[in-house]
């Protein structure tokens, strides 16, 4: 995803990382200059808007 599009997520939001369908998380916080993340195998984590290439939103069903 963009910066851009990183700036649009919303807390509770879901991604993934890659194509990994197990290395995903959920959006904890969020503030200017990025989002903090839950992921659910490891520890929580921030991330920088411009740093989230790789992510990827998971739609919910």
């Amino acid at each position: 995803m963009t910066g851009d599009e990183s700036r649009n997520l919303k807390v509770g939001s879901r991604i993934r990382w890659g194509a990994d369908e197990g290395d995903q998380a959920t959006v904890t916080e969020r503030n200017w200059s990025g989002v903090s993340l839950k992921w659910d195998n490891r520890a929580e984590q921030s991330i920088l808007n411009n740093d989230m290439k790789l992510a990827s939103l998971i739609s919910r069903k």
